[in-house]
């Protein structure tokens, strides 16, 4: 017969337990982060916790403080575009560039937003580079 007293090593602590599951999700991470680029894996880590979500009308109004202050910096730097499941709100922005498939509009400037009926007003303020012209 076989006695079960004498077994070493046959339990395994909350402790180890605990330690190969972060293990594995820190495994887990690495192989997406590699596979799928850090920024993309980023980005999806916070479209997490906002659940789809519309930032349309915050980056409407950030572009409309950033002209009525004048600051160019502000209203001429490349923000993220998300919208929510609305896809009307996404019909009124096409032709600026293709939403991926978190609904999200990468790298547009608020004077691409002007006349997209989005609430976005027109303003002096122009996106030059060095040589003058528009990008």
């Amino acid at each position: 017969m076989i006695s079960l007293k004498n077994k070493k090593g046959a339990e395994m602590t909350i402790g180890t337990i605990i330690i190969i599951i972060l293990a594995l999700v820190v495994l887990v991470l690495l192989v997406l982060g590699f596979s799928t680029g850090w920024s993309n894996l980023w980005d999806k880590i916070k479209n997490l916790g906002a659940g789809g979500q519309s930032n349309v009308d915050s980056v409407v109004q950030a572009c409309n403080i950033a002209c009525t202050t004048q600051s160019q910096y502000e209203y001429c730097k490349l923000r993220d575009v998300r919208f929510g499941k609305d896809q009307a709100e996404k019909d009124v922005v096409v032709g600026l560039a293709k939403t991926d498939s978190a609904g999200i509009i990468k790298n547009i400037k608020c004077p691409d937003l002007i006349g997209k009926n989005l609430g976005m007003d027109a303003c002096s303020l122009s996106c030059t580079i060095a040589t003058g012209t528009t990008p």
